[in-house]
């Protein structure tokens, strides 16, 4: 089902869009609402949303009970709604989920059509706001991850930006005011149905045990385009931080992922000018995470540990998990290969163990974590070499690291 003389593809659209917002800073998109109800986009949405799993919202409905139904008419039932202006979302699921630091943290669950509908949307206009983001952004961003953000600190520190403004936003992604944000999105957009349907995404009211409330702040976390939306706020924080208003920040570097952030200067750095610019935006740092340290005594940031050590008469930027991350991995081991799965057959046991390590590992790889991996290596084959001995009543000293490996099929991460 095309809207366009050209027949044009999606990945056209997206491409012909990023050029011309990247061309064109001052130009206003309209007229593009029609891709909303085009056949591509919506399977392209679904499959996105499916891919991700995660359960149903308000309504209860699950892709398992979608998939039952027929996908074909549930994608038909959202282009129907959206193209004759009767779509309505729902309102979010809140639900809470516990932190590292024994806090919970909100999360916003939305139906499974209204995860949809805002995929498409995200398809659509996610082009144009990403020709003019700021290239020291990293979060939830096409073809961007925790490496590159760690690959740009690490950059910084060895070109002699050793001083850290460490810190992350206090409740950021519930902290956004929407109108405020709604006016960042019309910087770029004059469709006034691309605007009602994320203006309606932002006012469809949480629920919240039972009660429905309202808010004037904030884009649920896991909503699917609620990332975007808030680099799109958070893109003014990048803006202020680059014009170097005052001279301050000559040499000073930001590296951002979403509400997590760090600063990296030649120079010390002032807490001031942070805190200004994020009081323009109605947003505070969080001053319980919030530290100015020298690197030489290190820092984490997105899971890394970063810290200045000498190397051949230089100061070298060294990258390893941090301690929590290794705590946190052992403490699934332990857990997979405790006393209370003795009694499970290892290759059985080994299938789960390799899904904790190689996700575990693929997220530190090309890091230079070479001591840390082999560390969680030995402790993973100690533990699996208790299980095979309590199962099979093999004395421990005679289950090989082949055997582990190449008959179990433990997989090696070093």
């Amino acid at each position: 089902m095309r809207h366009t003389s050209q027949q044009e593809t999606l990945h056209e659209f997206q491409v012909r869009l990023f050029k011309e917002a990247k061309s064109n800073p001052g130009k206003k998109f309209n007229n593009i609402h029609h891709w909303l109800w085009d056949e591509e986009v919506l399977t392209l949405a679904w499959e996105s949303v499916k891919k991700n799993k995660g359960v149903g919202g308000v309504d209860n409905l699950n892709i398992d009970d979608i998939e039952s139904h027929g996908v074909t008419k549930f994608l038909n039932n959202i282009r129907f709604e959206i193209k004759n202006g009767s779509y309505e979302p729902s309102p979010v699921k809140r639900v809470y989920i516990p932190k590292s630091n024994g806090r919970l943290r909100p999360l916003g669950i939305a139906t499974i059509k209204d995860r949809v509908a805002q995929t498409a949307v995200k398809l659509v206009i996610e082009p144009i706001f990403e020709a003019g983001f700021e290239e020291f952004s990293y979060g939830f961003r096409p073809d961007r991850s925790t490496k590159n953000a760690c690959t740009a600190v690490c950059r910084w520190l060895n070109a002699g930006c050793v001083n850290v403004f460490d810190a992350d936003i206090v409740s950021c992604f519930d902290s956004i005011p929407h109108n405020r944000l709604m006016e960042q999105v019309k910087r770029r957009f004059a469709d006034t149905y691309i605007l009602s349907l994320i203006d309606s995404w932002l006012c469809a009211g949480i629920l919240e045990k039972g009660k429905l409330h309202y808010t004037d702040k904030g884009t649920p976390q896991g909503g699917v385009i609620s990332p975007l939306l808030s680099n799109i706020y958070l893109d003014q924080f990048d803006k202020k931080w680059k014009i170097n208003e005052t001279g301050v920040r000559k040499k000073a570097h930001l590296v951002r992922y979403a509400d997590d952030f760090v600063i990296l200067s030649e120079g010390l750095i002032s807490f001031e000018p942070v805190k200004k610019i994020l009081n323009s935006l109605e947003l505070r740092v969080n001053r319980e995470k919030t530290r100015i340290l020298h690197a030489k005594n290190g820092f984490d940031f997105l899971g890394f540990h970063f810290k200045l050590i000498r190397q051949q008469d230089k100061q070298k930027a060294a990258v390893t998990p941090t301690s929590k991350s290794l705590k946190k991995v052992i403490e699934k081991i332990n857990e997979l290969t405790g006393e209370n799965n003795f009694h499970v057959p290892p290759e059985r046991l080994i299938i789960r163990i390799n899904q904790v390590l190689s996700s575990w590992a693929s997220y530190y790889s090309d890091t230079g974590s070479s001591g840390a991996m082999k560390h969680i290596q030995d402790y993973c084959e100690e533990c699996v070499r208790n299980c095979v001995q309590c199962y099979k009543g093999v004395p421990k000293n005679q289950i090989s690291d082949k055997y582990l490996h190449e008959e179990l099929g433990l997989v090696r991460i070093v």
